[in-house]
Protein backbone atom coordinates (compact mmCIF):
# COMPACT_ATOMS: atom_id res chain seq x y z
CA UNK A 1 0.00 0.00 0.00
CA UNK A 2 2.87 2.39 0.81
CA UNK A 3 4.33 1.87 -2.67
CA UNK A 4 1.02 2.90 -4.21
CA UNK A 5 0.85 6.03 -2.10
CA UNK A 6 4.46 6.92 -2.92
CA UNK A 7 3.90 6.58 -6.67
CA UNK A 8 0.81 8.80 -6.58
CA UNK A 9 2.52 11.33 -4.32
CA UNK A 10 5.54 11.59 -6.63
CA UNK A 11 3.26 11.94 -9.63
CA UNK A 12 1.36 14.81 -8.00
CA UNK A 13 4.60 16.57 -7.13
CA UNK A 14 5.86 16.27 -10.70
CA UNK A 15 2.58 17.65 -12.06
CA UNK A 16 2.91 20.68 -9.79
CA UNK A 17 6.34 21.42 -11.32
CA UNK A 18 5.37 21.19 -14.99
CA UNK A 19 6.48 24.17 -17.15
CA UNK A 20 3.08 25.68 -17.94
CA UNK A 21 4.54 28.35 -20.22
CA UNK A 22 6.04 25.62 -22.42
CA UNK A 23 2.68 23.88 -22.71
CA UNK A 24 1.16 27.19 -23.81
CA UNK A 25 3.91 27.63 -26.41
CA UNK A 26 3.27 24.15 -27.85
CA UNK A 27 -0.46 24.89 -28.11
CA UNK A 28 0.27 28.16 -29.94
CA UNK A 29 2.64 26.47 -32.42
CA UNK A 30 0.12 23.72 -33.18
CA UNK A 31 -2.73 26.21 -33.53
CA UNK A 32 -0.71 28.24 -36.05
CA UNK A 33 0.28 25.06 -37.92
CA UNK A 34 -3.41 24.21 -38.24
CA UNK A 35 -4.30 27.64 -39.62
CA UNK A 36 -1.44 27.64 -42.11
CA UNK A 37 -1.83 24.03 -43.25
CA UNK A 38 1.59 22.91 -42.02
CA UNK A 39 2.32 19.21 -41.55
CA UNK A 40 2.94 17.88 -38.04
CA UNK A 41 5.19 14.83 -37.63
CA UNK A 42 5.31 12.90 -34.33
CA UNK A 43 7.78 10.16 -33.36
CA UNK A 44 8.99 8.07 -30.43
CA UNK A 45 10.22 4.60 -29.43
CA UNK A 46 8.59 1.95 -27.26
CA UNK A 47 6.07 3.49 -24.89
CA UNK A 48 6.80 6.87 -26.47
CA UNK A 49 5.87 5.42 -29.87
CA UNK A 50 2.50 4.50 -28.37
CA UNK A 51 2.08 8.06 -27.06
CA UNK A 52 3.07 9.44 -30.47
CA UNK A 53 0.41 7.30 -32.19
CA UNK A 54 -2.15 8.35 -29.60
CA UNK A 55 -1.39 12.02 -30.23
CA UNK A 56 -1.66 11.55 -34.00
CA UNK A 57 -5.10 10.00 -33.50
CA UNK A 58 -6.31 12.72 -31.13
CA UNK A 59 -5.05 15.68 -33.17
CA UNK A 60 -6.31 14.19 -36.42
CA UNK A 61 -9.79 13.19 -35.26
CA UNK A 62 -10.76 14.89 -32.01
CA UNK A 63 -10.07 18.48 -33.04
CA UNK A 64 -12.22 18.59 -36.17
CA UNK A 65 -14.70 21.47 -36.31
CA UNK A 66 -16.88 22.76 -39.15
CA UNK A 67 -15.34 25.72 -40.92
CA UNK A 68 -11.84 25.19 -39.50
CA UNK A 69 -8.98 23.39 -41.27
CA UNK A 70 -8.08 19.92 -40.03
CA UNK A 71 -4.67 19.07 -38.62
CA UNK A 72 -2.28 17.48 -41.10
CA UNK A 73 -0.63 15.08 -38.66
CA UNK A 74 1.57 12.08 -39.48
CA UNK A 75 2.98 9.39 -37.17
CA UNK A 76 6.50 8.30 -38.08
CA UNK A 77 6.28 5.14 -35.94
CA UNK A 78 2.98 3.93 -37.38
CA UNK A 79 3.90 2.38 -40.75
CA UNK A 80 5.63 -0.83 -39.73
CA UNK A 81 6.52 -1.79 -43.29
CA UNK A 82 8.54 1.37 -44.04
CA UNK A 83 9.79 1.53 -40.42
CA UNK A 84 11.20 -2.02 -40.47
CA UNK A 85 12.55 -1.66 -44.02
CA UNK A 86 14.66 1.35 -43.04
CA UNK A 87 15.71 -0.34 -39.78
CA UNK A 88 16.75 -3.55 -41.52
CA UNK A 89 18.46 -2.05 -44.55
CA UNK A 90 19.82 1.33 -43.40
CA UNK A 91 20.01 1.17 -39.61
CA UNK A 92 17.57 1.81 -36.77
CA UNK A 93 18.99 5.27 -36.20
CA UNK A 94 17.63 6.31 -39.63
CA UNK A 95 14.01 5.14 -39.36
CA UNK A 96 12.59 8.62 -38.66
CA UNK A 97 15.04 10.84 -40.54
CA UNK A 98 14.66 8.84 -43.75
CA UNK A 99 10.87 9.27 -43.67
CA UNK A 100 11.22 13.01 -43.05
CA UNK A 101 13.70 13.31 -45.90
CA UNK A 102 10.96 12.93 -48.50
CA UNK A 103 8.06 14.55 -46.62
CA UNK A 104 9.27 17.51 -44.56
CA UNK A 105 8.77 21.11 -45.72
CA UNK A 106 10.07 24.33 -44.15
CA UNK A 107 7.85 25.58 -41.28
CA UNK A 108 6.34 22.13 -40.71
CA UNK A 109 6.32 20.95 -37.09
CA UNK A 110 8.30 17.95 -35.82
CA UNK A 111 7.57 16.50 -32.35
CA UNK A 112 9.96 14.00 -30.76
CA UNK A 113 8.88 12.08 -27.65
CA UNK A 114 11.79 10.60 -25.69
CA UNK A 115 11.88 10.03 -21.93
CA UNK A 116 15.69 10.12 -21.86
CA UNK A 117 16.11 12.71 -24.60
CA UNK A 118 18.92 10.60 -26.06
CA UNK A 119 17.22 8.27 -28.56
CA UNK A 120 19.59 8.24 -31.58
CA UNK A 121 16.84 7.98 -34.19
CA UNK A 122 14.93 10.92 -32.67
CA UNK A 123 18.11 13.02 -32.44
CA UNK A 124 18.99 12.35 -36.08
CA UNK A 125 15.48 13.26 -37.23
CA UNK A 126 15.55 16.49 -35.21
CA UNK A 127 18.88 17.43 -36.76
CA UNK A 128 17.31 17.07 -40.21
CA UNK A 129 14.24 19.04 -39.10
CA UNK A 130 16.42 21.94 -37.95
CA UNK A 131 18.31 21.94 -41.25
CA UNK A 132 15.01 22.05 -43.16
CA UNK A 133 13.67 25.02 -41.18
CA UNK A 134 10.94 23.12 -39.32
CA UNK A 135 9.66 24.07 -35.87
CA UNK A 136 10.92 21.44 -33.42
CA UNK A 137 9.28 20.30 -30.17
CA UNK A 138 10.43 17.70 -27.65
CA UNK A 139 8.60 15.85 -24.90
CA UNK A 140 11.38 14.74 -22.50
CA UNK A 141 12.03 13.54 -18.96
CA UNK A 142 15.04 12.90 -16.70
CA UNK A 143 17.56 15.70 -17.48
CA UNK A 144 16.23 16.27 -21.01
CA UNK A 145 19.24 14.65 -22.66
CA UNK A 146 20.77 15.96 -25.87
CA UNK A 147 17.33 16.50 -27.36
CA UNK A 148 16.50 19.31 -24.92
CA UNK A 149 19.12 21.65 -26.39
CA UNK A 150 18.31 20.79 -30.03
CA UNK A 151 14.69 21.93 -30.19
CA UNK A 152 12.75 25.18 -30.25
CA UNK A 153 10.48 24.08 -27.37
CA UNK A 154 11.43 21.44 -24.80
CA UNK A 155 8.37 20.30 -22.84
CA UNK A 156 10.25 18.71 -19.95
CA UNK A 157 8.73 16.44 -17.30
CA UNK A 158 10.97 16.84 -14.21
CA UNK A 159 11.07 13.20 -13.13
CA UNK A 160 13.59 10.34 -13.20
CA UNK A 161 10.92 7.63 -13.06
CA UNK A 162 10.32 6.42 -16.61
CA UNK A 163 6.76 5.24 -15.94
CA UNK A 164 5.76 8.61 -14.54
CA UNK A 165 7.40 10.50 -17.40
CA UNK A 166 5.38 8.40 -19.85
CA UNK A 167 2.22 8.88 -17.75
CA UNK A 168 2.57 12.64 -17.93
CA UNK A 169 3.55 12.72 -21.61
CA UNK A 170 0.24 11.02 -22.40
CA UNK A 171 -1.61 13.40 -20.08
CA UNK A 172 0.03 16.39 -21.79
CA UNK A 173 -1.04 15.29 -25.26
CA UNK A 174 -4.61 14.91 -23.97
CA UNK A 175 -4.47 18.35 -22.36
CA UNK A 176 -3.09 19.98 -25.51
CA UNK A 177 -5.66 18.29 -27.75
CA UNK A 178 -8.54 19.27 -25.47
CA UNK A 179 -7.52 22.93 -25.38
CA UNK A 180 -7.05 23.06 -29.16
CA UNK A 181 -10.52 21.53 -29.61
CA UNK A 182 -12.38 23.53 -26.98
CA UNK A 183 -10.97 26.96 -27.85
CA UNK A 184 -11.99 26.59 -31.49
CA UNK A 185 -15.30 24.99 -30.55
CA UNK A 186 -16.15 27.94 -28.30
CA UNK A 187 -15.49 30.40 -31.12
CA UNK A 188 -17.46 28.40 -33.68
CA UNK A 189 -20.53 27.24 -31.81
CA UNK A 190 -21.05 30.59 -30.14
CA UNK A 191 -21.39 32.22 -33.54
CA UNK A 192 -25.03 31.06 -33.44
CA UNK A 193 -25.47 32.23 -29.86
CA UNK A 194 -24.94 35.97 -29.87
CA UNK A 195 -25.13 36.26 -26.09
CA UNK A 196 -22.22 33.83 -25.62
CA UNK A 197 -20.13 34.96 -28.55
CA UNK A 198 -18.20 37.86 -26.95
CA UNK A 199 -17.10 35.68 -24.03
CA UNK A 200 -15.86 32.97 -26.37
CA UNK A 201 -13.94 35.39 -28.58
CA UNK A 202 -12.32 36.89 -25.51
CA UNK A 203 -11.16 33.44 -24.43
CA UNK A 204 -9.91 32.75 -27.95
CA UNK A 205 -7.90 35.97 -28.07
CA UNK A 206 -6.44 35.38 -24.62
CA UNK A 207 -5.33 31.91 -25.69
CA UNK A 208 -3.40 33.04 -28.78
CA UNK A 209 -2.02 36.47 -27.92
CA UNK A 210 0.16 36.24 -24.81
CA UNK A 211 2.34 33.38 -26.07
CA UNK A 212 2.74 34.80 -29.57
CA UNK A 213 3.74 38.25 -28.32
CA UNK A 214 4.79 38.00 -24.66
CA UNK A 215 6.67 41.30 -24.70
CA UNK A 216 3.59 43.31 -25.58
CA UNK A 217 2.55 45.40 -22.54
CA UNK A 218 -0.52 44.03 -20.79
CA UNK A 219 -2.49 47.23 -21.37
CA UNK A 220 -1.92 46.91 -25.14
CA UNK A 221 -3.06 43.27 -25.15
CA UNK A 222 -6.22 44.27 -23.33
CA UNK A 223 -6.83 47.06 -25.83
CA UNK A 224 -6.40 44.64 -28.75
CA UNK A 225 -8.86 42.21 -27.19
CA UNK A 226 -11.34 45.02 -26.63
CA UNK A 227 -11.05 46.15 -30.26
CA UNK A 228 -11.45 42.58 -31.52
CA UNK A 229 -14.55 42.15 -29.41
CA UNK A 230 -16.03 45.35 -30.81
CA UNK A 231 -15.27 44.14 -34.34
CA UNK A 232 -17.19 40.88 -33.85
CA UNK A 233 -20.10 42.73 -32.30
CA UNK A 234 -20.19 45.16 -35.23
CA UNK A 235 -20.06 42.35 -37.80
CA UNK A 236 -22.84 40.56 -35.93
CA UNK A 237 -25.02 43.66 -36.22
CA UNK A 238 -24.32 43.98 -39.96
CA UNK A 239 -25.22 40.34 -40.56
CA UNK A 240 -28.57 40.85 -38.86
CA UNK A 241 -29.58 43.60 -41.31
CA UNK A 242 -31.54 42.95 -44.48
CA UNK A 243 -28.93 44.03 -47.03
CA UNK A 244 -28.09 42.83 -50.51
CA UNK A 245 -24.92 40.75 -50.68
CA UNK A 246 -22.70 43.42 -52.24
CA UNK A 247 -23.59 46.02 -49.63
CA UNK A 248 -23.14 43.48 -46.84
CA UNK A 249 -19.69 42.55 -48.12
CA UNK A 250 -18.68 46.20 -48.36
CA UNK A 251 -19.73 46.95 -44.80
CA UNK A 252 -18.01 43.88 -43.34
CA UNK A 253 -14.85 44.65 -45.33
CA UNK A 254 -14.87 48.25 -44.11
CA UNK A 255 -15.15 47.14 -40.47
CA UNK A 256 -12.38 44.58 -40.84
CA UNK A 257 -9.99 46.95 -42.63
CA UNK A 258 -10.51 49.63 -39.99
CA UNK A 259 -10.08 47.31 -37.02
CA UNK A 260 -6.98 45.51 -38.33
CA UNK A 261 -5.28 48.66 -39.66
CA UNK A 262 -5.25 47.43 -43.24
CA UNK A 263 -5.06 49.87 -46.16
CA UNK A 264 -6.60 47.64 -48.83
CA UNK A 265 -8.52 44.40 -49.04
CA UNK A 266 -11.20 42.29 -50.64
CA UNK A 267 -13.93 39.75 -49.99
CA UNK A 268 -14.68 37.36 -52.84
CA UNK A 269 -17.72 35.06 -52.85
CA UNK A 270 -17.36 31.95 -55.02
CA UNK A 271 -19.97 29.85 -56.79
CA UNK A 272 -20.03 26.06 -56.89
CA UNK A 273 -17.66 25.93 -59.87
CA UNK A 274 -15.20 28.31 -58.22
CA UNK A 275 -16.17 31.44 -60.16
CA UNK A 276 -16.51 34.79 -58.39
CA UNK A 277 -20.22 35.62 -58.05
CA UNK A 278 -19.85 38.75 -55.90
CA UNK A 279 -17.05 40.83 -54.44
CA UNK A 280 -16.08 43.93 -52.50
CA UNK A 281 -12.65 45.47 -53.11
CA UNK A 282 -10.90 48.45 -51.50
CA UNK A 283 -7.60 50.04 -52.50
CA UNK A 284 -6.09 52.71 -50.23
CA UNK A 285 -9.46 53.33 -48.60
CA UNK A 286 -11.43 53.66 -51.85
CA UNK A 287 -13.91 51.09 -53.15
CA UNK A 288 -12.93 49.77 -56.57
CA UNK A 289 -15.09 48.81 -59.50
CA UNK A 290 -14.06 45.43 -60.80
CA UNK A 291 -14.64 43.60 -64.05
CA UNK A 292 -15.35 39.84 -64.25
CA UNK A 293 -11.99 39.46 -66.00
CA UNK A 294 -10.12 41.11 -63.12
CA UNK A 295 -11.85 38.92 -60.56
CA UNK A 296 -11.16 35.77 -62.56
CA UNK A 297 -7.48 36.74 -62.78
CA UNK A 298 -7.23 37.13 -59.00
CA UNK A 299 -8.61 33.64 -58.44
CA UNK A 300 -6.64 32.03 -61.23
CA UNK A 301 -3.23 33.64 -60.65
CA UNK A 302 -3.27 35.60 -57.40
CA UNK A 303 -3.08 34.97 -53.68
CA UNK A 304 -6.82 34.24 -53.46
CA UNK A 305 -6.37 31.43 -55.97
CA UNK A 306 -3.63 29.88 -53.83
CA UNK A 307 -5.89 30.07 -50.77
CA UNK A 308 -8.76 28.42 -52.67
CA UNK A 309 -6.55 25.64 -54.04
CA UNK A 310 -4.86 24.86 -50.72
CA UNK A 311 -7.86 25.58 -48.45
CA UNK A 312 -5.64 27.34 -45.95
CA UNK A 313 -4.63 30.80 -44.78
CA UNK A 314 -1.62 32.65 -46.18
CA UNK A 315 0.64 35.22 -44.52
CA UNK A 316 2.91 37.30 -46.79
CA UNK A 317 5.39 39.60 -44.99
CA UNK A 318 6.64 41.13 -48.28
CA UNK A 319 4.55 41.01 -51.46
CA UNK A 320 7.57 41.64 -53.69
CA UNK A 321 9.27 38.49 -52.44
CA UNK A 322 6.36 36.04 -52.60
CA UNK A 323 5.36 34.42 -55.93
CA UNK A 324 1.77 33.95 -54.70
CA UNK A 325 1.19 37.71 -54.92
CA UNK A 326 -0.22 38.96 -58.23
CA UNK A 327 1.39 42.38 -58.78
CA UNK A 328 -0.91 45.08 -60.14
CA UNK A 329 -0.09 48.10 -62.29
CA UNK A 330 0.12 50.37 -59.24
CA UNK A 331 2.63 47.99 -57.63
CA UNK A 332 5.00 48.45 -60.57
CA UNK A 333 4.38 52.18 -60.88
CA UNK A 334 5.06 52.93 -57.22
CA UNK A 335 7.69 50.21 -56.78
CA UNK A 336 5.85 49.29 -53.58
CA UNK A 337 6.27 46.29 -51.30
CA UNK A 338 3.47 45.53 -48.90
CA UNK A 339 2.29 42.83 -46.50
CA UNK A 340 -0.85 40.72 -46.87
CA UNK A 341 -2.94 38.01 -45.22
CA UNK A 342 -5.66 35.94 -46.84
CA UNK A 343 -8.03 33.32 -45.38
CA UNK A 344 -10.72 31.05 -46.86
CA UNK A 345 -14.41 31.20 -46.02
CA UNK A 346 -15.47 27.56 -45.70
CA UNK A 347 -18.80 25.77 -46.01
CA UNK A 348 -18.16 22.20 -44.90
CA UNK A 349 -15.15 21.22 -47.05
CA UNK A 350 -15.76 23.74 -49.86
CA UNK A 351 -14.17 27.17 -50.15
CA UNK A 352 -17.04 29.61 -50.68
CA UNK A 353 -15.06 32.81 -50.43
CA UNK A 354 -11.74 34.50 -49.68
CA UNK A 355 -11.05 37.40 -47.30
CA UNK A 356 -7.80 39.30 -47.97
CA UNK A 357 -6.20 42.26 -46.20
CA UNK A 358 -3.22 44.34 -47.33
CA UNK A 359 -1.07 46.86 -45.47
CA UNK A 360 1.22 49.37 -47.16
CA UNK A 361 4.08 48.41 -44.84
CA UNK A 362 6.24 45.29 -45.04
CA UNK A 363 5.95 42.85 -42.13
CA UNK A 364 2.85 44.48 -40.68
CA UNK A 365 0.77 41.33 -40.13
CA UNK A 366 1.51 38.57 -37.62
CA UNK A 367 0.34 35.03 -36.87
CA UNK A 368 -2.12 36.41 -34.33
CA UNK A 369 -3.64 38.54 -37.12
CA UNK A 370 -4.06 35.33 -39.14
CA UNK A 371 -5.81 33.74 -36.13
CA UNK A 372 -8.18 36.68 -35.74
CA UNK A 373 -8.98 36.89 -39.46
CA UNK A 374 -9.64 33.13 -39.56
CA UNK A 375 -12.07 33.51 -36.66
CA UNK A 376 -13.82 36.32 -38.55
CA UNK A 377 -14.07 34.12 -41.66
CA UNK A 378 -15.54 31.24 -39.64
CA UNK A 379 -18.03 33.61 -38.02
CA UNK A 380 -19.17 35.06 -41.36
CA UNK A 381 -19.48 31.61 -42.95
CA UNK A 382 -21.55 30.19 -40.11
CA UNK A 383 -24.00 32.97 -39.42
CA UNK A 384 -24.59 34.23 -42.94
CA UNK A 385 -26.45 31.68 -45.06
CA UNK A 386 -26.03 33.86 -48.14
CA UNK A 387 -22.31 33.10 -48.33
CA UNK A 388 -22.02 29.63 -49.79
Amino acid sequence: MQSIRSYISELKQTLDNLPLEKIDQVITVLHEARLRGRQIFIMGNGGSASTASHMVCDLGKNTRQTGWPNFKVIGLADNMAIFSAYANDEGYENVFANQLESLLNPEDVVIGISTSGNSPNVLKAMQLARQRGATTIAFTGFDGGRLASMVDINLHVPSSTIEQVEDIHLMLEHLITKILREDVKEVTTSARLTGLFPQSIRRFQESVQPASNPRLPRVNRQEQRRQSLELFSAISRELSLELNLRELLRRILHLTLENMEATSGSILVLGESGQVVEAAMVYNGTYQNHSPQQLAEVVERGLAGWVVENKQAALIPNTREDPRWLARAWDHENNTARSAISVPLMNNDRVVGVLTLVNSKVGKFTEQDVSLLTAIAVFISLVNDTVG
